[in-house]
């Protein structure tokens, strides 16, 4: 063989070697990117299973129930989800584990504020602007998952703020609304 013929050869190995080694790369980086997803998507978890935030989620709570329209603990909870929503929209987090996460407390937020929330928005319109697109990309994907709790009702949502009245600090919350027990009656005995 010549050495045309072996320069050829050699630079065809190199070439694949290269190729190869970029795909491979390319694939530890992805790794990588979700592996610290996840990481960050858990602190938030523990966050919001933990003081403070669990008191102020229990405040939030009480006082809804009590009737009153706008608790101030309503700010830290918004501004968690808000923090959430950034994180989403710069790729920090992924949207469909935060969906798995976090939409039944994010759904039933902002249903029962709505109507406070798109009156600030009116007067300045990032007023928790990536909350409320989280929102709605997190209702693409409860359709896409055929669930039915994006649009709770008034009974849910006042279902909701009385399971959080019963939060326990460092119990972690079911990451689903929970289930309504189902009571039959007894059949009698023939």
């Amino acid at each position: 063989m010549s050495a045309e013929a072996w320069t050829a050869i050699f630079t065809g190995v190199l070439a694949a070697t290269a190729a190869w080694a970029l795909v491979y790369a390319r694939q530890q980086l992805r790794q990588v990117r979700e592996s610290q997803q996840v990481q960050h998507l858990l602190r938030f978890v523990e966050q919001f299973d933990t003081e403070p935030l669990v008191n102020s989620r229990k405040s939030l709570a009480e006082k809804r129930l009590q009737g009153v329209d706008d608790p101030p603990e309503l700010d830290n909870i918004l501004n968690f989800f808000e923090t959430i929503g950034l994180l989403v929209k710069r790729g920090y987090l992924d949207a469909h584990d935060v969906w798995a996460m976090f939409s039944y407390w994010m759904f039933s937020v902002f249903a029962d504020f709505r109507d406070s929330i798109e009156q600030e928005r009116k007067e300045d319109p990032t007023f928790y602007s990536d909350f409320t697109t989280l929102v709605e990309r997190l209702r693409i994907i409860e359709t896409a998952e055929h669930g039915l709790s994006d649009r709770p009702s008034r009974d849910d949502i006042e279902e909701f703020w009385r399971y959080e009245l019963g939060l326990t600090v460092g119990l972690p919350a079911p990451k689903r609304r929970p289930r309504k027990l189902v009571r039959r009656s007894a059949k009698p005995k023939s």
